[in-house]
């Protein structure tokens, strides 16, 4: 960003296409000419503003490297590079640890979706068999009617026989 920003301020743009200005030290307004572009005119326009730039030392040691013995003089160096470096542990950690809340509360919602599923494939197949029953239950009452009625026909046949008759 601080690249960007100062490749704006520092470019010298042919025929005043592009005008960067930096009014106040908070902002930043990068515009095109109106004079220039008609079409748009200063409806052209983006702005940066309350721009926080955070350049922290790069490590540009490592903590076997530190030697106070040697260089007592670099301790106040090392205090800092051992403070950053905890700092960057610090949100490292904060940062896991959100990832982890994250994917512990996917899985419970997963867990819970996985159980109500398996209630619903549960009540459809009891629903099913509930049906299949019903339907059993009836054709068994129509197979018990047709052997009554056959048994009836055979004790009296010559009574049917009267019927047809």
């Amino acid at each position: 960003m601080v690249t960007l920003l100062r490749s704006l301020l520092d470019a010298d743009w042919p025929d005043t296409v592009i005008q960067v200005s930096s009014a106040d030290p908070s902002k930043i307004i990068v515009k095109s000419d109106p004079l220039v572009d008609r079409k748009w005119g200063a409806g052209t326009r983006a702005g940066f503003s309350d721009i926080v730039v955070s350049i922290e030392p790069l490590p540009a040691i490592n903590f076997l490297n530190i030697d106070i013995e040697r260089n007592p003089d670099l301790v106040d160096h090392y205090m800092n590079y051992i403070e950053v470096s905890g700092q960057r542990v610090v949100d490292g950690a904060a940062v896991l640890g959100a990832l982890k809340q994250r994917i512990d509360m996917h899985s419970e919602f997963a867990n819970k979706l996985i159980d109500t599923i398996d209630k619903g494939i549960g009540r459809l197949v009891d629903a099913n068999m509930n049906q299949v029953s019903t339907r059993l239950k009836a054709l068994q009452t129509q197979e018990q009617l047709a052997i009554q009625s056959l048994h009836i026909a055979n004790n009296n046949s010559e009574a049917i026989l009267q019927l047809f008759r």
